[in-house]
């Protein structure tokens, strides 16, 4: 596809879905990711400390270490998508091999005199998110995409919505959308024009009917129709990319009893998702007699945040922790670009278009701000033999927000962000882990994780349950963990007319393999 890059003007676009309640939890959900001993415990770490995944969730954690360390994490993972759509099921698989993490811990033992005996300076890379997922939906419904066309041609005038004498697509598509003003549901409307999804209609009350004048005309009926068994769909639909977390760290301890720490953390967002869209099953008298829709979606920025965390002695064997998480502030840009097939019946003769504008579209920056959060932390360290630990987190997905520097785009975002404070609700995550030392050099791990859902109309909680080793070389350890989780979501066709749902229920298991050596 050619690319000609265009700064829309309004965000009429959000109707495109660039902006839209799937990024809320694409974007604000913490998947557990890490080293394999963090995973292996369900990643309650907030009070137990020294590990790199440890301090990225209570930065004090990295002055519990004993000795300055550095390593690295492979994971593997394989993910299973289940789609239901109108009781048709399909699966799809994906794997991928990745390095997870990698970090380093620096110590300075008894620099600053007084208390404070030791200074640790962190830092962690962390693929804190994947996005790579593919599913298949496949279903009859008497809903079409003609009603995401005729939602956006309504009420715009002919004249606006379609080529002028000579003009070609891409030049219509770009006048449409910048010159015009109308952003990304005007060029929808002229898709389905130009691609005789929708028919404008003669002016009511006028005799004789009206001769469709463009520049007054302003209403469409649907060009397709249903067959006996409604239309079929085949929704193809795959995503990749990720988001990558940068950790720098710093703490330090008092008399070997108290840990405070701070990190600053930098983010690196990735986003590509592609919608392959066909339908089929039409009527014998139905104008359209084949469609396909095709829809790119890439997002990419940059965020960042920081933490403030405590760890707290207060026994030999029992620890607590507190971390603060602030609002993660991400700068994001949406860039789109998208074709139309179709192919129309006319007098008893199949003709066949091509709409392809040969356009990029580069919607106007925007912030996404990811609500912080607060996690409460407890262990119990059992003398040499090993630890219990529990985390307890709350969130609150319903402040999420989007923001733009423009001022036309703060009007629909305002409603935009009215509807995420409706649609999601406070949650809370727990996380119970615990590691029994078999031997001086062998120890065994397990962990479980519940996360309750965050959204008000649809159960998409989330439990994990982990497992994992590792064996101390001295100088060096190797840890291995195994997670098996299970969650469900829900997602739109698409975010306008053609809204049905499709159902998704995901297993994820992840292998995850962690070397780290003493410096």
């Amino acid at each position: 596809m050619k690319k000609i890059f265009i700064s829309l003007a309004l965000l009429a676009c959000t109707q495109m879905n660039a902006q839209n309640l799937a990024d809320v939890l694409r974007f604000s959900q913490t998947p557990l990711n890490g080293s394999a001993r963090f995973t292996a415990m369900g990643g309650a770490f907030g009070a137990v400390g020294g590990d790199f995944s440890a301090l990225e969730i209570n930065p004090a954690g990295s002055a519990i270490f004993a000795f300055s360390e550095a390593g690295v994490t492979l994971n593997t993972y394989q993910l299973k998508n289940s789609a239901a759509y109108t009781n048709v099921s399909t699966d799809d698989k994906n794997q991928n091999l990745n390095i997870g993490q990698l970090g380093v811990v620096l110590l300075l033992n008894e620099t600053t005199g007084g208390g404070w005996s030791k200074l640790a300076f962190g830092f962690t890379y962390n693929k804190s998110a994947d996005y790579d997922r593919s599913f298949v939906a496949r279903g009859n419904n008497f809903n079409g995409i003609d009603q995401y066309f005729l939602l956006n041609a309504e009420g715009r005038l002919l004249v606006d919505i379609s080529r002028l004498d000579d003009e070609s697509l891409q030049d219509a598509y770009y006048d449409i959308s910048t010159v015009n003003a109308l952003g990304y549901s005007g060029v929808q409307a002229l898709l389905g024009y130009e691609g005789y999804v929708v028919n404008p209609m003669p002016i009511a009350g006028e005799e004789p009917p009206s001769d469709l004048d463009p520049e007054r005309v302003n209403r469409y009926s649907s060009n397709a129709a249903a067959g006996s068994n409604g239309y079929q769909h085949d929704y193809y639909h795959t995503s990749s990319g990720q988001t990558k977390k940068y950790t720098f760290n710093l703490s330090s301890s008092y008399n070997d009893r108290f840990f405070i720490g701070l990190n600053i953390n930098s983010y690196d967002l990735r986003y590509s998702e592609v919608v392959d869209f066909y339908e089929q099953g039409y009527s014998s008298s139905s104008g359209i007699q084949d469609l396909r829709f095709y829809n790119e979606l890439t997002t990419a920025g940059s965020g960042g945040a920081f933490q403030l965390g405590m760890i707290y002695k207060i026994s030999p064997k029992i620890r607590v922790g507190l971390t603060l998480d602030s609002p993660t502030y991400f700068r994001l840009n949406d860039r789109v670009g998208q074709f139309l097939e179709t192919e129309v019946a006319f007098e008893n003769e199949i003709t066949s278009y091509l709409l392809d504008p040969n356009v990029d579209l580069i919607l106007p920056e925007y912030r996404f701000i990811s609500p912080g959060s607060i996690r409460g932390s407890f262990s119990y360290i059992i003398g040499e033999r090993g630890l219990i630990s529990v985390d307890y987190t709350e969130k609150n997905l319903s402040n999420t927000a989007f923001r733009a520097d423009e001022f036309y785009f703060n009007e629909d975002l305002k409603s935009f962000n009215s509807l995420i404070e409706n649609e999601f609700t406070p949650s809370t995550i727990l996380q119970v882990g615990g590691e029994f030392r078999l031997t001086p050099f062998l120890s065994l791990r397990a962990g479980y994780i519940a996360e309750d859902a965050t959204l008000v109309d649809f159960d998409n909680s989330r439990t994990v349950i982990s497992a994992g080793f590792g064996y101390s070389f001295g100088a060096s350890t190797l840890d291995v963990s195994l997670q098996m989780q299970r969650f469900a979501n829900q997602q739109p066709l698409f975010y306008t007319g053609l809204t049905d749902t499709v159902l998704l229920s995901s297993e994820r298991n992840n292998l995850r393999i962690t070397y780290r050596i003493k410096l």
